[in-house]
């Protein structure tokens, strides 16, 4: 329990960057689901081109690139660049103790510095959701031209 409007503050701000983490966690592990699944046309081009006539190498292509479009956006939805994770403490008390500041004004310091990361990291957040959201898009396009592709093989 909070005893100061400081520490109150301090204690939001920590749980809106954990709260952030949580997301991005989330985040990483649906980029890392899509990747899976988008793997498949690799093995799937492998086999298929084996025996496959040529007219199914174009659908096979798109599948190919719209498994590189769907890869790119995951692995910029898996490695965000530029996070930031949070405040040293120790740098804190440094400046703290340098400006004879006292444990209100330290938590308040802490805190806005606390929002700033938040802030900085939310776009970074969104970038990463919008990258999986293009992700979902490529492997659905790539879900389509393998269906294509099969199709063809079949009508030969």
């Amino acid at each position: 329990m909070a005893n100061s409007p400081e520490e109150l503050a301090l204690e939001l701000s920590r749980a809106a960057l954990e709260a952030q983490d949580g997301s991005e966690n989330q985040l990483r592990e649906k980029a890392t689901a899509i990747l899976s699944a988008a793997s498949i046309v690799v093995p799937v081009a492998a086999v298929a081109l084996g025996g496959a006539s040529s007219r199914a190498a174009i659908p096979f292509g798109v599948a190919a690139l719209a498994y590189f479009w769907c890869a790119r956006c995951c692995g910029a939805a898996l490695f965000p660049k530029d996070r930031r994770a949070g405040l040293l403490g120790g740098e804190l008390l440094k400046v703290a103790a340098e400006s004879n500041a006292e444990l209100r004004q330290m938590q308040a310091s802490a805190a806005g510095y606390l929002d700033d990361f938040y802030r900085h990291n939310q776009a970074i957040l969104e970038n990463a959701a919008e990258k999986v959201r293009e992700a979902i898009v490529a492997l659905g396009f790539e879900i389509l031209a393998l269906v294509a592709a099969l199709i063809v093989t079949l009508v030969q």
